[in-house]
């Protein structure tokens, strides 16, 4: 399995995270993990087929343990930097 690691600016929004990860499943495959590496986070795609539009990552901030959410499944949860502060951030996949 060949994977690829991608870096994000970490000062900015959950909202922006999101949307590069979405891009980048679009060009390389799907996620597979993510971690904080200051001043940036790193994104982990497993190079492959990517997932439809519909069917690509979603991000949430989050406390204590990860939330399930109805309708999807969880990637990974990691400490990412939203706006430059340590967050814990859940990745899920509609189903």
């Amino acid at each position: 399995m060949a994977i690829v690691q991608k870096a994000c600016d970490g000062n900015q929004p959950l909202s922006y995270l999101q949307t590069v990860v979405q891009q980048e499943e679009g060009i390389y495959g799907p996620l597979t993990g993510l971690m904080a590496q200051a001043p940036n986070n790193v994104m982990t795609l497993q190079i492959g087929a990517s997932p439809a539009v519909g069917k690509r990552a979603v991000l949430e901030v989050y406390s204590g343990h990860p939330p399930q959410k109805d309708g999807h499944v969880l990637i990974c949860v990691a400490n990412c930097l939203v706006n430059a502060a340590m967050q814990s951030v859940a990745a899920y996949r509609p189903t």
